[in-house]
This record gives structure tokens, sequence and C-alpha cells, in this order.
């Protein structure tokens, strides 16, 4: 299990028993004394949980600390759509690519799925980084500040690194995708950072579960004809420029 999953794991888990002790925490997800000890010491410190004598303890001000909430709905929410869409966009990924696979979490799943061989892939995604390594990826990270209540790493040279790169495939989250707008986000620094990966790939792949059609955020970052949606289930948009793909 993946830092990110476990962390909500153990958040889900105090906010039923109120209270776990060590070795039930242990037992439950199968993690060792050491692992489980770090993970706690680091979510106490940004005020998610309290370590009590043998255990730890849901902090109530969880419901008030936006940033968490924020992050970890978003991993949670449609989890099994996004599953769905990451198997399906992983079977593009061929042997020797060169790829983007940007911070969104469904873009996070996809890697569990990649079987490709030599594969170079730059990110921008704090968690994506430690499940990328985990595989023995050859990963590129893009250099600047760590916004974590974001899963970005955000820096004023990222977009120039990019123009100067070229992937054969790149595979993008989104916020919204809207007849008017075409594909948008909330964030003006990752609008700017996909915009560039679009001009700097030879194929984009936009990875959208249900939610995100008929949607618009304030940024557009690009066109329908610039990138191919895959998306999980059948959904009501009519608008002949998008090309979809469909999960199997």
């Amino acid at each position: 299990m993946v830092l990110i999953d476990r962390w909500i794991e153990i958040l889900e888990y105090l906010k039923v028993k109120k209270f776990a002790t060590v070795e039930e925490m242990m037992e439950k997800f199968k993690i060792s004394r050491s692992t489980l000890r770090r993970d706690l010491i680091a979510m106490e410190e940004r005020g998610y949980i309290k370590r009590t004598r043998g255990g730890a303890e849901l902090v109530e001000q969880i419901k008030d600390n936006i940033e968490w909430v924020n992050l970890a709905e978003i991993f949670k929410n449609n989890k099994d759509d996004k599953i769905k869409i990451a198997k399906k966009a992983s079977e593009f990924i061929k042997d020797n690519d060169v790829i983007f696979i940007d911070s969104g979490s469904t873009c996070y799943y996809m890697i569990d799925y990649i079987n490709a061989k030599n594969i170079t892939v730059v990110t921008n995604g704090i968690l994506h980084i430690q499940k990328l390594m985990a595989k023995g990826i050859n990963t590129y990270i893009l250099g600047g500040y760590a916004k974590p209540e974001q899963n970005l790493i955000i820096g004023e040279d990222i977009v120039s690194k990019i123009k100067v790169m070229n992937f054969d495939l790149a595979f993008l989250g989104t916020m919204g995708i809207d007849s008017k707008s075409g594909f948008t986000t909330e964030l003006l620094n990752d609008g700017e950072v996909k915009r560039a990966v679009i001009n700097s790939a030879d194929r984009c792949f936009i990875l959208a579960d249900k939610t995100k059609f008929n949607m618009r955020r304030f940024y557009t970052y690009g066109e329908f004809s610039e990138a191919i949606v895959i998306t999980d289930s059948e959904v009501n948009f009519k608008d002949e420029k998008l090309n979809i793909i469909y999960c199997d």
C-alpha cells in the first residue's frame, strides 16, 4: 500500500474506531511497527491524528483541515471508475516510450498497471514519485516547490523545461470538460504545465471519469482537437470535436 492510500485508510479506520492500538493497526494494514510509527508521527505533525500511549486517535478538527480533506477525497472519490480508466490508459504505453504523467489521481492509479519496459516518465506529481520508483521506472522529476495539498511540484522554470522535451505520450487529468471552454482546470500553474505538455507530446490522453463532463473551471488548457479522452462509461456529452475512448 502506497503512502497516500495508507494514510487515507488509517484516517477512515480511526473515524470508525475513534481509537486504535499500534498492534491493531499493524495487523490491519500489514505494516511494520517502524513504518506505522513514521506514518503516525507525520500525520500528527500535520494535525490529522493524535498519538497516545500505545495507539492513536482522530483529531476532531480534521474536518476543518481543508487541504487534507480535499486531497484525500480527490483520491478516494470514484476510485473504482478511475482504476478502470487507469488500466485502459496503461495499454497505450509501449516499450522505450518517453511519457509524461501529471499529478491527477487517475494518472496516479495508472502507474500500477504499466507493464511496458525501458520507459522514461516525467512527472510533477509528488505522490507519483514513490510509486514510479518502487516499480523501477526511470523517473524524471520536474524541480520546484512542493505543494503537498495539491500533489503538485510548482516551479518558475517547469514550463520552459517541458517546452524543450519530447514525449511519445502524455497522460493528463482534468477538472472539467466543457463544450464551450474545452479542457479546464482551477489552477493557473497546473493549466500552464498541461498546456506545455500538450504541445510537447506526439499524442495526449485526458483521463476523466464521468463527473468531469459538462463541468467548466476557470482556466482552459486545451482544445478538444488536441487530446483524446479516456473514460469509464457512456456520458451525456455531445460534441463532434471530442474523441472519446471508453473502457471495455
